[in-house]
């Protein structure tokens, strides 16, 4: 029963991996990939940690049963707040994120999802991103949705490259 648990658990991440979109610079980026181009692989690091996590939690006994739920649960929360937008609509985020970025003020943004639902977007203005160095900086971002509620985007941090462009860090 184990074997059969951590086959699902492997096979699932395996089928989410292969959905992941490519980033890219979208919007006057001179490339790189952005964390919400990157759905996938943040979700299959929570699946891990919640993997790590489970495996810790309870008697000895389930550990392969805790470790399978840990990774289900938290991979599964991680890849839902990324995955209510479509490949065009993350694209429309990050052309937002550019466009802030090269403004230095925070951008507004709606649209009809593809499902045919109203959506917005709210990018906040550019800040420091300690750690990165003064050409950098991070933006964060919150769609709105009927159906899902205010869902809170990963912060996103670019420094400037060379040719004066943003690039992700």
């Amino acid at each position: 029963m184990r074997t059969k648990i951590l086959a699902a658990v492997f096979a699932g991440a395996m089928m989410l991996a292969s959905c992941e979109t490519t980033g890219g610079g979208y919007g006057g980026g001179t490339g790189g990939r952005t964390q919400l181009s990157q759905c996938t692989r943040n979700a299959l690091i929570g699946a891990g940690i919640g993997a790590v996590v489970g495996a810790t939690q309870g008697p000895r006994e389930n550990r392969v049963e805790n470790a399978a739920l840990g990774a289900a649960v938290v991979g599964a929360g991680t890849y839902g707040v990324c995955r209510i937008l479509s490949a065009r609509e993350q694209q429309r985020v990050e052309n937002a994120y550019y466009q802030s970025l090269n403004s230095g003020q925070g951008v507004n943004d709606s649209w009809q999802s593809d499902q045919g639902s109203p959506r917005s977007l709210t990018v906040g203005a550019p800040q420091a991103a300690p750690g990165y160095g003064g050409e950098c900086r991070r933006v964060s971002a919150t769609v709105t949705d009927p159906q899902y509620g205010n869902q809170q985007l990963p912060p996103e941090t670019f420094c400037r490259s060379p040719s004066g462009g943003w690039v992700p860090a």
